[in-house]
């Protein structure tokens, strides 16, 4: 059996398109392993939010050719303005995102005689990434299938915000919301597969149900002003065996009813919310194009915090944006002490061809956008042992998803995200246990 493997770059967004595109070559009798293995067919789903995440596709794509009979590029990255066509090795096949239910098609078109094990020699130390699940960063596909844990459900795509900053709304199209009737069929098989968690993800979240055929739809039926939480409600009500987490959504149309929702349904809503907040400078926001207020913000993330038993925050930070001084810094810091945040992805900023920040003035030099990140991931840091501590002695559901490297224990992700480390065997990854924080 002809063999592939998948390289995901970007958000959960993109690793939920992998999810699709395994799925389609398994059904097409493809086997799939992992990036440490030889594949016949390796996939690259490519981001494009940064210059960075272009370069360092081009150099991911070449090193699968080092490792697979037929290389496929896909993702952001490949739609048509994405940045990754200049970094595209010669012999690499491309497959837009509006191509990607036709990958199966696209390869039987290669002509190409896929030989089970027809390796070169002196392959053997090629050096793919492994994958890295929840990274934010990169991801292989087959960690969702290997140990059935947790799976990503797309529930909305695309973007119409238009952040200053921001490729996206331009290479992942127009916003789209998916409906129950189209997702429950999908979470059923997942749930059959064993899978015990559940992600939705989606480009913008809580834009789900705004697009021009939603809106029709809603006054059709008679449910106009349906939103996200109404879609996450009607799921919980429908499905059984299964709990749902939130991916990174952004506090731009919010739904407080999810907040209802984790109250009510704590076992099946996780209390966690990456609510991006990017900065904490209302001057760099709203050259941002974020459209809320520090102030805003900060009272949407204490009532989560007030209000949910368990609640955790996590949230992205932006940083070295053009015109960001050390005024702005400190307000930043600031900020980041009052908020107990328990995780920080922290990124610099990078310009981006095609977007208004490219063509800001007063672009920040290099060396300051890496100290001001060091800066913001110690107080990160900080932040997450104080929340961690916070929980201590407490009783949380988690999921176990991996052996740890202590000989005897294992580690999961408890509900409302917490990593945690605690005694038991490999029996338990895939199970959600109820476990008291050590």
């Amino acid at each position: 059996m002809p063999t592939f493997s998948i390289l995901t770059l970007g958000c959960r967004a993109n690793q939920s398109d992998s999810q699709r595109i395994a799925e389609l070559l398994r059904q097409g009798g493809y086997e799939q392993v992992g990036q440490e293995e030889f594949a016949d067919i390796g996939i690259m789903n490519s981001c494009t939010v940064t210059a960075e995440a272009d370069r360092k596709g081009g150099q991911m794509l070449r090193r699968l050719q080092r490792k697979c009979s037929l290389v496929i590029a896909t993702g952001c990255g490949t739609a048509k303005k994405g940045g990754l066509w200049d970094h595209i090795p010669e012999g690499v096949v491309i497959v837009p995102p509006s191509e990607r239910e036709n990958i199966l098609r696209i390869i039987e078109k290669q002509q190409i005689n896929i030989t089970v094990g027809k390796r070169a020699a002196n392959d053997a130390n090629s050096d793919v990434c492994a994958s890295k699940e929840d990274s934010g960063s990169e991801a292989s596909a087959d960690s969702f299938v290997r140990h059935r844990t947790r799976a990503l459900l797309k529930v909305q795509e695309g973007c119409n915000h238009m952040c200053t900053f921001c490729i996206v709304p331009m290479v992942r199209g127009p916003l789209k919301s998916f409906e129950a009737d189209e997702l429950l069929p999908k979470i059923d098989g997942l749930i059959k597969e064993g899978f015990k968690e559940i992600v939705f993800t989606g480009t913008h979240l809580a834009l789900w149900g705004r697009d021009p055929k939603s809106k029709i739809l809603f006054r059709e039926r008679g449910c106009e002003g349906r939103s996200f939480a109404d879609l996450v409600e009607e799921l919980i009500l429908k499905t059984e065996g299964v709990r749902f987490r939130i991916s990174s959504i952004e506090p731009m149309s919010f739904p407080k009813k999810l907040l209802d929702l984790m109250k009510a349904y704590p076992d099946r809503l996780c209390p966690h919310l990456h609510l991006v907040v990017q900065h904490a400078s209302d001057r760099i926001l709203k050259a941002m194009h974020r459209d809320y207020t520090l102030e805003e913000y900060e009272a949407l993330a204490a009532e989560f915090l007030n209000s949910v038993p368990g609640a955790c925050l996590t949230t992205d930070i932006l940083l070295g944006f053009p015109g960001e001084t050390e005024e702005d810094m400190e307000i930043l810091e600031a900020f980041l002490r009052r908020v107990p945040f328990y995780h920080l992805h922290v990124f610099p900023y990078s310009r981006r061809q095609g977007t208004p920040a490219a063509e800001m003035a007063d672009q920040v030099p290099e060396p300051i956008k890496k100290e001001r990140v060091r800066r913001i991931i110690a107080l990160g840091e900080e932040s997450a042992r104080q929340v961690y501590d916070s929980f201590r002695g407490t009783e949380r559901a988690v999921l176990v998803e991996r052996s740890a490297k202590r000989p005897g224990y294992v580690s999961g992700t408890a509900d409302n995200f917490l990593s945690v480390e605690f005694e038991g065997d490999a029996s338990l990854i895939g199970e959600i246990v109820k476990v008291k924080i050590p």
